[in-house]
């Protein structure tokens, strides 16, 4: 029994003094961006490895239609084919090309939304999913509340600027995480070249994939791009390096590309996820290498939970194996033999 009770005492073990310090690598000075918000996270944990005023509401701009496909994906079928109104067909600035009176499958309107980005795509997906624009927009907010987005409020399916349709960098990470979780849409935003059928007059109708980082910068394999005069470039990201998933986003910028490039390669620079995470959490006072962990309990268990990061030149050591890991049993062992009903 004094086994199986162990390991949640020793984490709940707010400030202990070990045996000898805890030793973390330096850690380089965070990059320095023009963008106007910016964050970096882990896909699978959603922690946080860098940010920059990153509640801050912000406009979106077209990056608003992958809240747009998640919608979707709850309230239609693939398969299902619609319609396409007069007013999908004019509503301009980015699209496909798009005809009134042509028909087409739910899955092709969300491909040319995700890889052409296409505002009469989404327009003729959220007449078709909510009824109208207002009726959609109320579904893209209940979704909204539903991912635990604080920052938040969506108006339309594309991202055309107005006061009332915004959000911020953090929200849009948990975004692309619910995009990541989807398996259609995350393929569709690491899709990079798409031919969509002829037009009515036989014209050719194709896109490539917006995002230049995708294949060209290690590792990116999505996710989408936007524009506007209000809300500058913006860019949400993910990157595969080492087996885990970053996602990063940027608002505001004058070069989305450069910005997260540069912030990606700080993330994954020299020290493991499992370094970054833990140096915030580690105050090391004088030489008596006392160490404080000062997160909820949920959080430790998370971080504690990371695997490592192989690179070829830095390892992180498990848990069980660092330094004062024994000094914490013994301590315990001396302090509730007892009470936990065990010879200790």
């Amino acid at each position: 029994m004094m086994q199986r009770l162990l390991s949640p005492i020793l984490v709940l073990a707010a400030v202990t003094t070990l045996a000898a310090p805890v030793r973390f690598p330096v850690v380089p000075e965070p990059p320095v961006i023009d963008a106007g918000a910016w964050i970096v996270v882990d896909a699978e944990s959603g922690l946080t490895v860098l940010e920059g005023n990153a509640d801050e509401e912000r406009a979106m701009a077209s990056v608003t239609k992958l809240m747009t496909a998640l919608v979707v994906r709850d309230h239609a079928d693939l398969d299902t084919r619609v319609r396409i109104s007069q007013a999908a067909a004019d509503v301009g600035e980015a699209e496909i090309g798009l005809v009134a009176g042509e028909v087409w499958s739910i899955r092709d309107l969300l491909a040319a939304v995700l890889v052409r980005s296409g505002n009469d795509a989404a327009t003729a997906l959220a007449e078709h999913a909510g009824g109208s624009l207002e009726g959609f927009a109320d579904m893209m907010n209940a979704k909204a509340i539903e991912l635990g987005l604080e920052h938040s409020h969506f108006i339309n399916p594309h991202g055309l600027d107005d006061d009332e349709h915004y959000t911020s960098a953090r929200d849009l990470t948990v975004v692309a995480r619910a995009v990541l979780d989807d398996d259609v849409l995350a393929q569709l935003t690491r899709t990079g070249f798409i031919r969509f059928k002829p037009g009515p007059d036989g014209a050719d109708r194709f896109s490539r994939n917006t995002n230049r980082l995708l294949n060209k910068y290690p590792g990116v394999v999505g996710m989408k791009t936007g524009y506007t005069g209000e809300a500058g470039r913006v860019l949400v990201s993910v990157i595969e390096t080492d087996g885990q998933e970053l996602v990063g986003v940027v608002m505001g910028s004058e070069d989305h590309f450069a910005d997260t490039a540069i912030l990606f390669d700080y993330a994954t620079a020299r020290l493991s996820l499992r370094d970054r995470f833990l140096m915030p959490l580690v105050e090391q006072e004088g030489g008596g290498g006392t160490v404080g962990l000062t997160l909820d309990l949920d959080t430790q268990t998370v971080i504690k939970m990371r695997r490592p990061l192989v690179n070829g030149r830095e390892q992180t050591t498990a848990w069980g194996d660092t330094p004062g890991t024994q000094a914490i049993v013994d301590m315990v062992r001396g302090m509730v033999p007892i009470v936990l009903g065990g010879s200790g």
